[in-house]
């Protein structure tokens, strides 16, 4: 079922596009590059617009019809598939203009109970602004919450997270742009590391992984290598001769009393 070249998500969910950079980890944009180039389409910036994307989102929902047959993701036969949302957006991006399509995206997601949608934001301090209102005390049992720190400039970042309710937090170490060994991993329940891709990649020390993976391990936090820097996605995919691609274990909400 996987159709995403990320490695680790089975496919990618956005419910619209475009954005705005917030900060350095943003200034080599691949979401700017692929949706300008190849789309031929200006969404980037404060001013620009936002593409939504047309509804009522058919591939999400092929992909919960797969998922409750039993077709093996990346997590393995039997268990649920893995869905990025989203790789061309940030879901926590205030706007007056995403609201209706927020709301229409959390409909879904809780319809498909036979996927995992991992919402990766780089805007952490608008996530309880935009939760749904029956998010509770411990969150939707499908719903991995994650933020980027490229560098611990934006180590607060994982301080906001770890205060949210969820089934797993998680941290994107993407692109890698400094050591993170002074950040606090508690409350935080997956790392995954990569070196910037593309036409002019800044080069991570693999240090920096090392010092990651280390934590990691210490700290009992699932640690995912996804790549060293190179010019390409998915090359250099080893650590040490190691290929280390650990995944979270989700916590299971408690039954609401009846």
């Amino acid at each position: 079922m996987k159709a995403s070249i990320i490695a680790w998500t089975d496919n990618t969910f956005n419910a619209w596009m475009g954005c705005t950079k917030v900060s350095a980890g943003c200034a080599n944009c691949y979401a700017e590059t692929l949706t300008k180039n190849r789309m031929g389409l200006n969404l980037w910036g404060a001013n620009a617009t936002r593409q939504i994307t047309k509804q009522p989102w058919k591939d999400v929902l092929s992909w919960q019809t797969k998922a409750q047959k039993g077709v093996p993701g990346v997590l393995g036969e039997g268990k649920p598939q893995l869905v990025f949302t989203g790789s061309l957006m940030d879901w926590a991006e205030d706007r007056a203009d995403l609201v209706s399509v927020r709301n229409q995206m959390w409909d879904v997601i809780k319809k498909c109970d036979h996927l995992h949608f991992q919402m990766l934001t780089k805007r952490p301090e608008n996530i309880f602004k935009f939760l749904p209102k029956d998010w509770g005390s411990e969150g939707y049992p499908n719903v991995w919450l994650g933020t980027s720190v490229e560098d611990m400039r934006v180590s607060g970042r994982a301080d906001i997270l770890r205060e949210i309710p969820a089934v797993v937090r998680f941290i994107s170490y993407e692109p890698a742009l400094g050591s993170l060994n002074d950040l606090d991993l508690k409350g935080i329940d997956w790392v995954i590391f990569g070196g910037e891709s593309g036409s002019g990649f800044r080069r991570a020390n693999l240090d920096w992984a090392r010092e990651m993976k280390a934590k990691c391990e210490n700290d009992d936090v699932a640690y995912f290598f996804k790549q060293s820097s190179a010019f390409r996605t998915e090359q250099g995919i080893e650590l040490d001769g190691e290929i280390v691609r650990k995944f979270p274990a989700p916590r299971t909400p408690t039954p609401a009393a009846k």
